[in-house]
């Protein structure tokens, strides 16, 4: 009788350690619950500030309209001038961040004129050259959006025509302006810009008649470039 109970004990401590075991294996095999793994850290992608940063060279056309304050010989009057102006330009950008620093100059002409009656007779004004130098200064809305202002210093060369006479000159001034620009791929780049010019005050005398010309427009252009 005492070596069955003992026999029965034995069997029961096989059993529960076969069932202890069995429990462990089926966990190991996802048959149990496990603690879940935690969620791994959204990657995000750093800043490409070899996107911006560097030369670049681009082609412009666009739309200008104002005028040139006259006042002298001729009377005083606003001359209303408008036409196209196309241009190349080229400049340096460095990307800081979001933000995007830039120098950048130009040089153009066109078909930017006007003309009009007056009491010297039939008085003109037509753009010969226009250029400028100027500051950028944007903020990246996105890695390949720019939006950005600039301003610095502007010349031009105008010929005026009054009294049968034409003379040319320099007129230098300031220019304003704001844009957008979209990398749209590798490294061409879109833009679309306003830019408002004023330039100085400048007399110009032919055959005794004398007159000065105030000049100032507003151009809206579109350009595409190329940074090196």
């Amino acid at each position: 009788m005492v070596l069955k109970t003992r026999m029965i004990a034995v069997a029961a401590g096989v059993l529960s350690a076969a069932g202890l075991a069995g429990a462990a294996s089926a966990a190991d095999l996802g048959g149990g619950p496990r603690a879940s793994a935690p969620e791994p850290y959204a990657y995000v992608s750093p800043l490409d500030t070899a996107r911006w940063t560097g030369a670049y060279a681009g082609v412009s056309y666009g739309y200008a309209d104002g005028l040139s304050a006259v006042s002298g010989n001729a009377g005083n009057f606003d001359l209303d001038q408008s036409g196209g102006i196309g241009a190349i330009y080229g400049g340096y950008n460095w990307q800081l961040g979001r933000i995007v620093l830039g120098l950048e100059g130009d040089i153009g002409t066109g078909n930017y004129d006007g003309s009009r009656g007056s009491g010297a007779g039939q008085i003109s004004s037509e753009l010969n050259a226009l250029g400028s130098l100027r500051a950028r200064a944007g903020i990246l809305l996105s890695p390949a959006f720019l939006v950005y202002a600039t301003g610095g210093f502007a010349w031009s060369d105008f010929d005026i025509k009054a009294n049968g006479i034409t003379q040319s000159d320099w007129i230098s001034g300031y220019q304003l302006g704001a844009g957008t620009e979209l990398n749209v791929t590798g490294p061409w780049t879109l833009r679309l810009e306003y830019l408002y010019t004023d330039l100085d005050s400048q007399t110009f005398t032919q055959a005794g008649v004398s007159n000065t010309f105030d000049p100032d427009f507003h151009t809206i252009r579109a350009g595409l470039s190329y940074k090196f």
